[in-house]
């Protein structure tokens, strides 16, 4: 091997020795970078996360000491500072404000245990679904408990349909159909039957609208209702609910009747009805041997 041989490969061994000490510091430069980027993190959360106890505290204070105004208020603003833990004050003013002397004030409690959505919150809500002496309280009540799809609602619902209030009935019907499937059909048919021939028109009209699960004993209620309805939304709803049945001859010939109605979408639902009753009237043809 040559001198110039030599101091070659002295060279090349320094240069790849000097470049991997460049490599290296920068790879630990990049280290202590990603490291204060991540302590700086944790301190804006941890700083953010003071932030929002200090605002509840005092939401809390300003509920305390508020008017039924500020109260109200101060409940709509706690529930702005949710944060993935440690909820507790929250959670005890949405308590105590639920059992506020003023209507407005338990009305934005519903509203904002509806927003906490955990099991404590929702036995709350079905607390005040069930008890709460102001109808519109316990209206509000139902339609969290529907939105939430609490299955642990279906007693309230059943309940809440004594009321005397055609608003609460309405809502507690839309909150039956709101179940599952299976609760539905192994609990709830005889109270949607009792829905659907409800004295206002409007309970019906809801059920009817929003009615998903087919079951042959919810039939007649339906039907009687389409054959003694004469106004729109009525016709409309039970066209809409009957549709997939298949028709008695009476009811058929009252859909038949629509197809002259001098509404075009009564005329078209009507329509629907009747080529769906058709196709389930056709015997099936049997499977080849």
């Amino acid at each position: 091997m040559t001198g110039s041989d030599c101091r070659a490969g002295e060279f090349s061994l320094s240069f790849l020795k000097g470049h991997w000490r460049l490599c290296v510091k920068k790879l630990c430069t990049l280290l202590v970078l990603i490291l204060a980027a991540y302590l700086s993190g944790c301190n804006l959360l941890q700083k953010s996360d003071l932030v929002r106890k200090q605002k509840q505290r005092n939401a809390a204070n300003k509920y305390v000491a508020g008017n039924w105004i500020e109260r109200t208020e101060a409940v709509r603003e706690i529930i702005r500072y949710i944060g993935p833990d440690k909820n507790d004050l929250i959670i005890g003013t949405l308590m105590v404000a639920s059992a506020d002397p003023h209507i407005e004030v338990r009305i934005e409690a519903v509203k904002g245990l509806s927003r906490m959505d955990i099991d404590q919150t929702r036995s709350m809500l079905r607390r005040i679904a069930r008890e709460d002496p102001g109808d519109n309280v316990r209206w509000r009540a139902l339609r969290e408990l529907r939105l939430l799809k609490d299955p642990a609602a279906a007693d309230i619902y059943i309940q809440a349909m004594g009321s005397s209030d055609w608003l609460i009935r309405e809502e507690a019907a839309r909150g039956m159909l709101s179940l599952a499937d299976e609760i539905i059909r192994a609990r709830m048919i005889p109270h949607i039957i009792k829905a659907l021939n409800d004295p206002s028109a409007s309970v019906a009209i809801a059920v009817m609208r929003n009615l998903k699960t087919r079951d042959p004993r919810l039939y007649q209620a339906i039907a009687d209702r389409l054959l003694s309805a004469s106004e729109y939304s009525l016709l409309s709803a039970s066209l809409t609910a009957i549709n997939g049945y298949r028709l008695d001859d009476k009811t058929n010939e009252k859909v038949i009747n629509l197809l002259v109605h001098g509404n075009a979408d009564i005329r078209v639902l009507a329509l629907r009805v009747l080529k769906s009753n058709r196709s389930l009237s056709i015997p099936k043809k049997a499977a080849p041997r």
